[in-house]
């Protein structure tokens, strides 16, 4: 499971939730935690894994008892933050001055060029866990490396709300992969001018694997109207700027390229876009005004439609999705409620394929989130939404059978949660 150069799987709130449900110290430090390693490019829910897998989030072991704020109970600092502590029986490892710090330099040592995770090209659960824990210091990979998968699974969220998402990465010393580090400033919009039907998301997939064209062309993802396809690491860069090997464009932006097949649907496409746009400004902190079309670097007329459109409506359709919180408040009907949990990406799944359809189906929202058990519920007209986190993908969001739902909408109506 690729973790370096992949967007968040788990949103800040849930992050926030998990800990604080954990009765972790690290929980009141939570966002900035999430953001420390989210704009490493590194997946915050691998970071969170780790924490439970070697302290139960801080809660137990070395790491609670001499209070070393170290979520990686790692021994050496690659940011510089923290002092050694020498404990007794196990030697040293790093005490940092706060958890954000500690967080930060989990993510760190795994884009950190000068140090071995970059060096041997391990951006994997299973290619980093070994030389995380290795077997000479009397750790067991194979264990661990199952722990942490468990626990990502149990917990994933959509990385795009609402948009499937597909990682089929360029192979590593292909042309078009020239793997320089990537510190992300900038997102470039890009199309892909190919009309042609059929020539969607997949089909530029296999293009950018074959080569990219005479010219070697890459970019990080791809999107249609049915998926986004991720084609290079987020912590490497690609070939797409047209601003030279040194340019700006290419060495310091994150590149996606949307389809324009005729037989594709423009307005989803777009959709999907902003949508992902969303996602890379909450990973890495950037504002509307670091998403910019392909002629800010080179001048060339792209994206052409969303530029003959006015690119400032693109702009403002992602600063619209950005100032909303992840788990968004929606207005639908008479009620403003909060959607999260997958929730949302259920509904927004249902109105991409007909506007009508979530209404049709669930109804108006009565309540919005509330915890029941080991489980969080949503009430809406006609039925009950259930998150279950131990439940695998895809049924963790689901709902509830008709017994289940009745005793849950009692239970809220009861304590006065929904409308």
């Amino acid at each position: 499971m690729l973790v370096v150069g992949a967007l968040p799987r788990i949103s800040p709130g849930r992050f926030a939730t998990l800990l604080a449900d954990a009765g972790s110290p690290a929980a009141g430090e939570a966002l900035a935690c999430w953001q420390a390693v989210a704009r490493e490019g590194v997946d915050p829910l691998f970071a969170l894994a780790v924490f439970h897998h070697e302290s139960k989030l801080g809660t137990v072991g070395v790491v609670a008892q001499f209070d070393l704020r170290n979520p990686g109970a790692t021994r050496t600092s690659r940011t510089g933050a923290g002092e050694p502590v020498e404990v007794p029986s196990r030697g040293q490892f790093v005490r940092y001055p706060n958890w954000t710090e500690g967080f930060r330099d989990l993510a760190r040592r795994l884009v950190d060029p000068g140090y071995v995770y970059r060096q041997r090209g391990a951006d994997t659960v299973e290619a980093i866990i070994p030389l995380w824990a290795p077997v000479s210091d009397g750790n067991a990979p194979g264990s661990y490396i199952r722990a942490v998968l468990d626990f990502m699974q149990r917990h994933a969220e959509e990385p795009v709300p609402g948009v499937p998402l597909e990682i089929a990465l360029v192979p590593r010393g292909a042309a078009n992969r020239p793997g320089y580090p990537l510190r992300v400033a900038w997102v470039t919009v890009h199309e892909t001018a190919n009309e042609n039907p059929g020539a969607d998301a997949r089909a530029h997939q296999r293009f950018v694997h074959s080569g990219g064209g005479p010219e070697g062309v890459s970019f990080h993802f791809v999107v249609d109207d049915q998926r986004i396809v991720q084609l290079l690491p987020t912590t490497e860069n690609g070939w797409h700027a047209g601003d030279g090997a040194q340019g700006p464009g290419n060495r310091t932006s994150v590149a996606l390229e949307l389809c324009v097949n005729r037989d594709g649907d423009w307005e989803r496409t777009q959709e999907h876009g902003a949508r992902l746009v969303v996602a890379l400004c909450r990973a890495f902190g950037l504002t509307p005004e670091q998403v910019v079309p392909h002629q800010h670097w080179s001048g060339k007329q792209c994206p052409r439609r969303l530029l003959a459109q006015g690119f400032e409506g693109f702009r403002a359709r992602v600063r619209q999705r950005l100032s909303a919180p992840a788990g968004e408040v929606i207005e639908i009907g008479p009620f403003k409620r909060r959607l999260g949990h997958g929730f949302l990406s259920l509904w927004r799944r249902l109105e991409n394929n007909d506007p009508t359809l979530p209404l049709r189906i669930l109804g108006w929202p009565l309540s919005d989130e509330f915890g029941y058990g080991a489980a969080t519920y949503q009430v809406f007209e006609r039925a009950v939404l259930k998150y279950a986190p131990n439940e695998p993908e895809p049924w963790r969001v689901h709902v509830a059978p008709l017994d289940e739902g009745a005793q849950v909408a009692r239970w809220a109506r009861e304590r006065g949660l929904t409308a």
